[in-house]
């Protein structure tokens, strides 16, 4: 069992080195259609005899220094099985995607392998020095997946998204140090117990919010969702897959452990995290609504269904040992958006292949007349927008439950519910947006007249992608009509890692009550499309258009402004008081011992000489210059020691 978990995580990375010396992309391809399938199996194993490992923990010591700790969780397998899944549909397509542009494929299935592994290793990780590990090890290697065209726009969408997996894991490794020091545990089956009798909340706070920045960067929460929009359009269909359907949950993944361990229980955290969400699921619904771009649309999708499964994880904390509702529709609708999420962006995969265009404007009415292509997107749509028997509609009716639960038990206390009504509400109405923007999708894709004609000289799909898409469709289906006897008793071998008890009794999916909310936003998803966007997103003389300036986002508002303009003023302006600080004590020393040495014109920073004449100007940026990035080694090296010795 050891030596086959452990293979689980290191047999894809050995083989991310086979491109090195088999130059054949054919056997290449096949190669991880094999290692996604037996991962699949492997996987599925391993959910099916949880009992056989699941308080086996297995530790390498001198991996990296601090070793690492594995261990088989019921929601870990899961999310591994989830990822495998994953896998093997993009690694199939694969293939057929790139055979009109074969170059730096070798490179592709290398670091597609690696991510692979790395993925799989947080799923199993027992331990948050595991989980940043292999974190680290799969935003390096999913890197080169987000450049692969290497134009211009997949350049800037991999800069963006290697700078937040960068800064948002040292800020996360900074939570994970403090965590450790502070409690004598980073174990994720002990955290819990460790801060139970932690006095100073404050701290556990400041813990908690550090080590929840890097997860929610990789999830692409708002504020720090300025990557996602970017990165999954440039990337090539089959990565897009796996960023959308698999990386941001490895975010999500972090986010519970924060939640359910480190602050257990505490409602100003839990409110917190349902801020955040709430603002992620409706911008990312309002942006998927208005954008004009396939790929954009589906990853603004990503985000804000990431919005509904961050609100869950809120009221499984409110709900506490009710939250068992809350915690089983946080758990599916991960499960199903990942199912949903391949069966999208492969048809998107589709549509790019044969037009070479993702603007919805040109590749209008491409699939009409395309059984299959119809069928899949057409099931996978109903499943996102939450459709009664399509497995969108159970997870998000158990997260509107616990919703309606949690006002249930405020109205009982005579507490207020003014804001869990509030909630409510922003829910309904983003899941309108979800109906409005896979309706405007589907429509454009499969009803209205082409604009032009493609010259096809084979099938528009494989016969391989289209059982692949087809299977998948099929359980997204079969999933939603019998909920009770598949996504109900996938969601209970969660319960131990959610902190919750396995539901009681079943909920009664298609009462009245609970399709009321399902309606709500069918409703309004009608109502947006067929009266909002004709005269925003959708008109009859420009076509399809974005009214919202791209140029206003928080990229361009927040982050760039902060990273590029106000942190190097500030910086730059210590370092030049450090600077000048260090000339005088020079100055005063020269004029107390060395009186005879003459003191250059030169001395002071900045002062002209005969030399600069020719310099159109001689103004020094401090902070591009080799002093100013040692002056910032030295600080953090100090910082760190101080750290290391007396905290």
């Amino acid at each position: 069992m050891e030596i086959m978990i452990l293979l689980m995580v290191f047999a894809p990375m050995v083989i991310g080195l086979l491109p090195l010396v088999v130059k054949n992309t054919k056997v290449l391809n096949l190669t991880m259609v094999a290692l996604s399938l037996a991962e699949l199996a492997a996987c599925l194993y391993f959910m099916f005899n949880l009992s056989l490992v699941d308080s086996q923990v297995i530790t390498l010591s001198w991996f990296a220094g601090i070793g690492i700790n594995l261990k088989v969780s019921g929601f870990g397998i899961l999310q591994a099985v989830a990822t495998s899944l994953i896998w093997v549909g993009s690694s199939v397509f694969s293939d057929e995607y790139f055979d009109h542009a074969p170059q730096n494929l070798r490179r592709y299935y290398s670091f597609w392998a690696i991510t692979f592994g790395a993925t799989l290793g947080i799923f199993l990780a027992n331990d948050l020095y595991t989980v940043f590990i292999f974190f680290e090890a799969m935003s390096f290697a999913s890197y080169p997946l987000v450049v692969h065209n290497q134009d211009e726009e997949s350049i800037k969408a991999g800069n963006s998204y290697l700078s937040i997996a960068v800064i948002g894991g040292l800020v996360t490794l900074t939570g994970i140090f403090m965590l450790d020091a502070f409690t004598g545990t980073v174990v994720i089956d002990e955290i819990a117990q460790a801060v139970a009798g932690f006095e100073n909340q404050n701290l556990l706070m400041v813990i908690a919010g550090l080590t929840f920045f890097g997860f929610a960067a990789k999830a692409g929460m708002f504020p720090l969702n300025g990557w996602l929009p970017k990165a999954h359009p440039a990337a090539p269909a089959p990565a897009s897959a796996a960023l959308s359907g698999i990386l941001i949950k490895t975010g999500i993944f972090g986010a519970i452990v924060v939640t359910s361990r480190i602050m257990q229980g505490n409602e100003k955290w839990a409110m917190f995290v349902l801020v955040i969400g709430i603002l992620t699921m409706f911008l990312g619904a309002l942006c998927a609504f208005l954008s004009t771009n396939l790929k954009e649309t589906l990853a603004y999708s990503s985000m804000s269904q990431i919005g509904f499964i961050v609100i869950g994880v809120a009221m499984t904390q409110f709900l506490g040992e009710h939250g068992t509702i809350a915690a089983y529709g946080t758990v599916l609708h991960m499960i199903n958006h990942t199912m949903i999420k391949l069966v999208l962006f492969t048809c998107a995969g589709i549509v790019y292949q044969n037009t070479h265009s993702l603007d919805l404007n040109t590749v209008q009415g491409f699939g009409k007349g395309k059984k299959v292509l119809t069928a899949c997107f057409g099931v996978a749509s109903l499943g996102i927008m939450g459709v009664p028997f399509f497995n969108g509609y159970i997870s998000k009716t158990l997260l509107h439950e616990a919703i309606v639960e949690k006002m249930h038990f405020l109205h009982e206390v005579n507490a207020a519910t003014g804001f869990f009504q509030f909630t409510e509400i922003i829910f309904l109405v983003s899941g309108g947006f979800t109906v409005a923007y896979m309706t405007k999708l589907f429509i454009c894709l499969f009803v209205k007249n082409p604009t032009k004609e493609w010259n096809l000289h084979k099938s528009y799909v494989s016969k391989r992608t289209s059982v692949v898409i087809s299977i998948v469709s099929i359980l997204i289906f079969v999933f939603g009509a019998m909920p009770h006897n598949t996504l109900d008793k996938i969601a209970s071998i969660t319960t131990d890692f959610m902190g919750v008890h396995p539901m009681e009794h079943s909920v009664n999916y298609f009462s009245f009550t609970n399709l009321k909310g399902a309606i709500i936003s069918l409703v309004i998803g009608a109502l947006l499309y067929f009266v909002v966007a004709k005269f925003t997103v959708v008109t009859k003389d420009k076509g399809y258009v974005n009214p919202w300036n791209q140029n206003i986002s928080v990229e361009n508002l927040i982050w760039k402004p902060l990273v590029f303009t106000i942190l190097p003023f500030v910086f730059g302006f210590i370092g030049r008081c450090i600077d000048k600080t260090t000339d005088i004590f020079l100055l005063i020393f020269r004029k107390l011992f060395m009186r005879t040495a003459e003191i250059p014109e030169t001395f002071f920073e900045g002062k002209r000489t005969a030399e600069d004449d020719g310099i159109e100007s001689p103004a020094i940026h401090i902070t591009e210059s080799f002093t100013y990035s040692l002056l910032l080694f030295a600080v953090g090296l100090v910082v760190t020691v101080f750290y290391l010795f007396f905290v």
